[in-house]
């Protein structure tokens, strides 16, 4: 008997026994159609999340006083840390070699007003020169903040398309005053719609020169600092600089950490791709029991044919059937069985992963290494828990197998 008459064989039984068939299944679906799924999601999001930050500016990088902060005790190292100052940023302005850029930021949320029409949650930012650049602002209408404005402390702002959107339907926003807190801002620039991220508008802003921030804020405020490196290769060098400088400022002698982090793009995403990983392991583990249970049952399912069959494989084997035949025949039908099983987890997986990505503002991108992972461990489900079946199956007499009722 060759392995086309076995797998024929395989799924005529498979046929014949729908209903237990699909009962059989279910384990083996739902654990591939998890690992599809989530790792499907997991992909897109690693993609899209990189391509977000690498397009953000891979050589950018970010002073503040803390750092990536990542866990309780990390925060309660850092948290005494002085503040990042203006001061600071003037003292690196023309003195870092390897950067293009030092752009001080601050931010906070609140309300924007226009006569009897508000906008609450926006982010209201204080921004210095050349911060279009760092963020890749392209104005639609009017102008960017100038240096000449933060020199001043103008209090003028450049708002989001959403904030013009809403603030002023049908008019042109521009020299009209908003109220952000206790004062008026000229509205001098209105920003080209960037559109939502992870389900959040990137357009619902404004923003206002960072040295009237600090009047906004009545107080000298939390600054961060942006650097744009000359290119990729100077991010060390330009970081190291940056470094440097601060240290020296800060009276830090040799040997004492810093008190102030630098973040960059590469270490968000190392940070992201940590947390996608944890995600990993808890689907597999999770789909690693639901497979485990759906073996089991398959294995089960399939003694429970060999007693069905006894007859039948009595039979066979008093026509010439060989051991290995009635083997290979009941070691297909499970890894048939389970292969059944395997693609129509897969097809739900991808299916589930695409209408996500379809109804959800995160995309989804089908994970290929996971679609060869599900055919893998269903092959492997079925060849491992079909082999005791098959080899009571193979072991038994002939003539005792016929004289069964």
């Amino acid at each position: 008997m060759n392995l086309r008459e076995s797998s024929g064989i395989a799924l005529g039984a498979i046929r014949a026994n729908k209903l237990r068939s699909i009962l059989t299944l279910l384990g083996i679906i739902i654990g591939v159609m998890s690992v599809i799924a989530v790792l499907s999601f997991v992909e897109g999001l690693n993609r899209f999340v990189s391509e977000k930050l690498l397009n953000a500016g891979s050589n950018v990088f970010y002073v503040d006083p803390y750092g990536l902060v990542t866990s309780q005790d990390a925060f309660e190292a850092v948290r005494n840390n002085p503040h990042i100052t203006l001061e600071d940023g003037d003292a690196l302005q023309g003195a870092i070699p390897h950067a293009t850029m030092i752009v001080a930021q601050a931010g906070t949320r609140g309300t924007a007003r226009y006569r009897n029409k508000e906008v609450r949650g926006v982010s209201i930012s204080g921004r210095g020169p050349g911060y279009d650049v760092i963020d890749d602002l392209t104005i639609a209408r009017g102008r960017h903040l100038t240096e000449l404005d933060d020199q001043r402390r103008r209090t003028v702002c450049v708002v989001g398309s959403e904030i013009a959107e809403e603030l002023f339907p049908g008019l042109d926003p521009l020299h009209h005053e908003i109220r952000l807190g206790a004062e008026s801002y000229e509205v001098v620039g209105v920003v080209v719609a960037k559109g939502k991220l992870f389900g959040q508008s990137q357009d619902r802003f404004a923003t206002i020169p960072i040295r009237t921030f600090q009047k906004f804020k009545q107080e000298r405020g939390e600054f961060g600092l942006a650097i744009k490196a000359l290119d990729q290769a100077s991010m060390p060098l330009a970081q190291q600089e940056v470094r440097n400088i601060l240290r020296g400022r800060r009276h830090l002698r040799p040997g004492q950490p810093d008190n102030f982090g630098i973040t960059t793009s590469e270490n968000l995403l190392t940070i992201f791709h940590t947390l996608t990983g944890g995600i990993f392991v808890v689907t597999i583990g999770v789909a690693a029991i639901s497979l485990l249970v759906g073996g089991i049952v398959i294995m089960n399912i399939m003694l429970v044919s060999v007693t069905e069959r006894t007859r039948e494989i009595g039979i066979r084997k008093a026509m010439g059937a060989r051991r290995r035949d009635i083997l290979t025949q009941f070691l297909v039908e499970a890894t048939t069985l389970s292969l059944s099983g395997g693609l129509i987890g897969i097809l739900s997986g991808v299916g589930l992963a695409l209408l996500a990505g379809a109804l959800s503002p995160l995309p989804a991108a089908v994970s290929w290494p996971a679609v060869g992972m599900g055919v893998a461990m269903s092959a492997g489900i079925g060849v491992f828990f079909g082999s005791y079946p098959a080899w009571r199956a193979a072991r038994l007499d002939p003539i005792e197998a016929l004289r069964h009722e």
